[in-house]
This record gives C-alpha cells, structure tokens and sequence, in this order.
C-alpha cells in the first residue's frame, strides 16, 4: 500500500514538473509572439511618420514647382499680348525675349515611386484603404511625370523648328535673343509653339493640383492611422 502511494505521489510530481515546464514554454512563446508583435507595430509606425515626411517634402516640391509654372505661364501671357502690339519699347521687347527663353521649360517633379515596393508589399501598411490610397498617390506621381516629359520633349522640338528659326541669340555680345516683331506676328506656328507651351503648362498645374490634395488627404489618413496604432 505504501509502495502504491509512493508511486502516485512520484506520477504526481512528475505530472506536475511536466505541466510547469509546458507552461513555462508556453508563457516564453507568448512573450516572444508578444515581443515580435510589438516589434513590428514599431516598425509599422516608423514607417507611417516615415511616409508623413515623405509627403511633406512632396508638398514643398510641388508648391515651388506650381509658383514656378505660373510665373513662367504668366511670362508667357503678357508676351502673347504684346505680340498684337504694332511697336513694343526695350522693356517690352526683354518680356517677349524671357517667354522665348522659357518657352521650353517643363520638367516634372522626380521622384522614386518605387522605393517603398517591398515594405508596402509586406503588409506594413495594415489599412487597406490607406495601402490602397499611397499605391494610388505613387502611381499618379509616375504617370503624371511620364507625360510631363512628353510634353517637355514636345516643346524641345517646338523650340528647335519653330521658335529658334525666328530668333537671333547673341548672348557672346551682351544681348541675349534678337528678333523682328513683325516677323515673329506674322508666324502663326510661332505663336501656336507659345499657345501650346501656355497649354501644356497649364496642364501640368492641374496635374499638380490633384497630386497635392492627394498628399494632404493621405496625411490625414495616416495621422488617424497612427493614433489608432498608439
């Protein structure tokens, strides 16, 4: 009898020792799981205030690119009114010869797009209609500055064939473009290449416009994503 009592009570603090050792390694998954979930809220969130400066920048670049594009749009339009003008004075003369200048310039914001691929793939942004929103914000970034440089690339031939051949640069004499106003009034492909500059221009603002409601809008959602993550 004492024997049996013996053997039950070893099956009992062997039972025992095996359920603390079974706890115990469940308790160390479950603070491991706990660390690693922690872990990557962190990461998530770093990357969310990440994301928040990123777009930041974005706004900087596109508000001096639009100030810049309507000064230059704005050049453009005077010069357009003085060419319905029959005599322009020095001053008048210097507005036309800036628009011609400037008339080719309209390069994009650059941009990686594409530099957060992996991370976003992963699953870091855990709201779906955010994740969806950033991929959009990137993809309209690209496709906007892809047509841009077609337009760009447009007005360079513009530039080259229909406005240069009109024009004398004399920049080694101290003046920088000579030319005739009545030959230049006379050319409607002069004064389309300057419509079609305005045009393009123009263009581009709108393109701007959309890509800066877009951050605005996305930073507000990432804002309530991260106090929702706190």
């Amino acid at each position: 009898m004492f024997r049996m009592q013996q053997r039950m009570n070893t099956i009992k603090y062997a039972a025992l020792e095996i359920t603390l050792i079974v706890l115990g390694v469940l308790t160390a998954i479950q603070a491991n799981n706990w660390n690693e979930t922690r872990k990557y809220k962190n990461e998530q969130l770093k990357f969310l205030h990440s994301l928040k400066s990123e777009l930041n920048a974005d706004l900087t670049l596109i508000e001096n690119k639009r100030d810049s594009f309507q000064r230059l749009n704005t050049l453009l339009t005077d010069a357009h009114t003085l060419l319905h003008k029959d005599e322009i004075n020095q001053e008048e003369k210097n507005t036309i010869s800036s628009a011609i200048s400037i008339f080719p310039i309209l390069t994009p914001i650059n941009k990686n797009v594409e530099r957060n691929n992996n991370l976003i793939s992963t699953g870091i942004i855990e709201n779906d209609h955010l994740n969806l929103m950033v991929l959009k914000y990137y993809e309209t970034i690209k496709y906007t500055a892809e047509v841009q440089t077609k337009f760009g690339e447009t007005l360079q031939v513009l530039y080259v064939n229909q406005i240069s051949p009109l024009v004398k640069f004399n920049y080694l004499l101290g003046k920088s473009i000579e030319f005739s106003l009545k030959e230049i009034q006379s050319s409607p492909l002069f004064i389309n290449a300057l419509d079609l500059s305005f045009g393009y221009r123009k263009q581009a603002l709108l393109f701007l416009k959309e890509q800066k409601e877009m951050a605005e809008k996305l930073m507000e959602l990432i804002d309530q994503e991260i106090l929702y993550s706190l």
